[in-house]
């Protein structure tokens, strides 16, 4: 037992003298070696390793540490005033720009670029547009003038949103493969999905960022913003646009391929876009695992668009065989709906003697759903075989 403690201490020991070697190291370089470390592990971050996203609040802090340790006369030299601009600009801590302005050390144009940059932290968003919107990010060296211009970007969305795609654009230019890359192209893509006038090169942007950082820790809420977009748009609507849907979800994983198929089949069934929605469902059951949740909700999409088209028989067998015990609450009415809506049409296309009463709705959510659901009918424009039973 006593060596084991004594091997725990030597190991304890060991790792403090590490750590203190670590730190000594970092005291010891200079400011732009520190944030070049800094850069580096973002970079990691953006290509999905979850190791250097683990590790960045630590070396933002060490890198926060030695920075405030740097003797005064360091921040003389321009290269290392404008590295803690970007150290700020990336997570940094705002009082060692603040304790940079204080000591007079560094020139007046760092100063102005320092001050617009604090600004902008501190969510001064008027001074910081004052002071940094008349630089030029090209006239930086490319890993400051890329944070410069996806700031100015930021402060100008509001005020000239074409000015602000096209900042993004150089921002992605001058700092490529690391997080100020896959911010910009993740901003840029919603920006250029807010003006609700150019799906194409929404699409476009969406499938370069999903090919280019599949990883990243934010490309889940990536997925999510662009499917909430593309529903916006009314991009399900136009069959055509499926194979570019397609190339946007190519490098996603599984899951989040099938979620998106899963949404946009379901919000063409009930906007009458019955070919994207049998296409979309199609596709998401190719992913879906046997038996699970997914797989009913993707028959249900499948067969509910099939129930409307030529294939009637096969669409109203499938609706049969759901369990809606296996859907979610929010869909179980569709499946009501579906079937009261196959019911409805065959008695149209074989009317009986004697005529029936209309389907009854299983409850008001249901009855909202058939609503949905004969727009649906009616929207399709794809007649009937006469030969339907």
């Amino acid at each position: 037992m006593r060596a084991r403690w004594q091997i725990a201490a030597s190991l304890a020991a060991c790792a403090l003298l590490l750590t203190a070697s670590a730190r000594a190291e970092d005291a010891a370089q200079s400011p732009v070696e520190l944030v070049g470390k800094l850069q580096n592990s973002q970079a990691e971050i953006a290509q999905g390793s979850l190791v250097a996203y683990s590790a960045q609040f630590r070396i933002l802090r060490e890198i926060s540490e030695a920075l405030s340790a740097t003797k005064p006369e360091v921040w003389k030299n321009s290269r290392n005033a404008r590295a803690a601009i970007i150290y700020l600009l990336s997570g940094g801590q705002p009082h060692i720009v603040e304790g940079l302005l204080n000591s007079g050390n560094i020139s007046k144009d760092d100063e102005k670029l320092a001050r617009g940059a604090l600004d902008y932290v501190l969510g001064h968003e008027a001074e910081a547009r004052q002071l940094l919107g008349d630089v030029d990010p090209k006239s930086l060296e490319p890993s400051l003038g890329g944070q410069i211009a996806f700031v100015q970007s930021i402060l100008l969305t509001a005020v000239d949103t074409k000015k602000a795609i096209a900042l993004l654009d150089m921002a992605r230019l001058l700092a490529p493969g690391g997080l100020v890359e896959e911010a910009a192209l993740r901003r840029e893509v919603f920006v250029v999905g807010d003006m609700a006038h150019d799906g194409d090169r929404f699409l476009s942007l969406a499938a370069k960022y999903a090919t280019r950082f599949p990883r990243s820790p934010y490309a889940e809420n990536f997925v999510k913003g662009f499917t909430a977009t593309l529903i916006r748009l009314r991009l399900y609507e136009d069959v055509g646009n499926f194979q570019k849907l397609e190339s946007v979800a190519e490098s996603l994983s599984q899951d989040d391929r099938r979620g998106l198929f899963l949404t946009i089949a379901r919000a063409a069934l009930v906007n009458g876009k019955i070919a994207m929605a049998d296409v979309a469902a199609s596709k998401a059951l190719t992913l879906a695992q046997a038996d699970s949740a997914d797989e009913a909700r993707g028959r249900l999409y499948q067969s509910a668009a099939r129930s409307v088209t030529d294939q009637y028989e096969s669409g109203v067998v499938q609706l049969q065989g759901i369990d809606s015990k296996k859907l979610p609450k929010r869909d179980a009415p569709l499946l009501a709906a579906a079937r009261a809506v196959a019911k409805r049409i065959r008695e149209q296309t074989n009317p009986p003697a004697a005529a029936a009463a209309p389907p009854t709705a299983p409850d008001d959510s249901a009855a909202a759903t058939i609503h949905l659901a004969e727009a649906a009918l009616s929207k399709s424009q794809q007649p009937f075989s006469e030969g339907v039973p």
